[in-house]
């Protein structure tokens, strides 16, 4: 997997300042994050983590991807056993995988790890959906999503109506079912990228 292009996010930051009017200080208020932070991007750091570039988009009013290049997309984390997503919590630095093909819009990745997705996925598969989280779940019914509940917990099922009208089931196929759940958003997956074609 690629990092990215450092040279390319600092050009980017400093051009949507200017064009924003913003100095240093005024991006790291309005980022959320210290100046010290704000000086290591555009001076130090060589690979950023995804949770800094995030605020600093914000705090531009940019997209990520605008940030960090339309040819790639950051892989925001690994989806396993249960199909639980385990996003990166951590700033050490993201990791950037390929844009599908033809796609656009504010995109992230997921890794699917070990194997308990089989057949539908298999680990080292690159799982893509959008940043976009769509509150209105009763659109993604029968489809693959990455579906956050309003108790906590991020998971990648296919979505189904559940017992009530205001509560879903997360189907699996190979663990059992997440019955009568509360969903806080669902966003269903956009395209996969086999393992081996990468």
């Amino acid at each position: 997997m690629a990092e990215i292009d450092i040279q390319n996010v600092r050009a980017t930051i400093v051009r949507e300042m200017q064009r924003h009017g913003m100095s240093r200080r005024k991006l790291s208020a309005a980022s959320g994050i210290g100046e010290t932070a704000i000086r290591d991007l555009l001076e130090r750091t060589a690979n950023p983590g995804i949770a800094t570039l995030n605020k600093v988009a914000a705090g531009l009013d940019v997209p990520l991807e605008m940030l960090i290049g339309s040819g790639q997309v950051p892989l925001v984390g690994k989806v396993g056993a249960g199909g639980e997503v385990a996003y990166q919590e951590d700033d050490d630095g993201v990791e950037m995988v390929a844009r599908p093909p033809n796609a656009v819009g504010d995109i992230i990745a997921l890794e699917v790890l070990g194997e308990s997705m089989l057949p539908k996925y298999e680990a080292g598969d690159i799982i893509y959906i959008s940043q976009s989280r769509f509150a209105e779940a009763q659109k993604h019914i029968g489809e693959y999503c990455a579906i956050r509940l309003r108790q906590g917990g991020t998971y990648l099922k296919m979505l189904a109506p559940g017992r009530e009208p205001s509560r879903f089931t997360l189907r699996s196929l190979n663990a059992g079912d997440i019955e009568d759940v509360e969903v806080e958003w669902a966003t269903p997956v956009l395209f996969i990228m086999p393992r081996r074609s990468r």
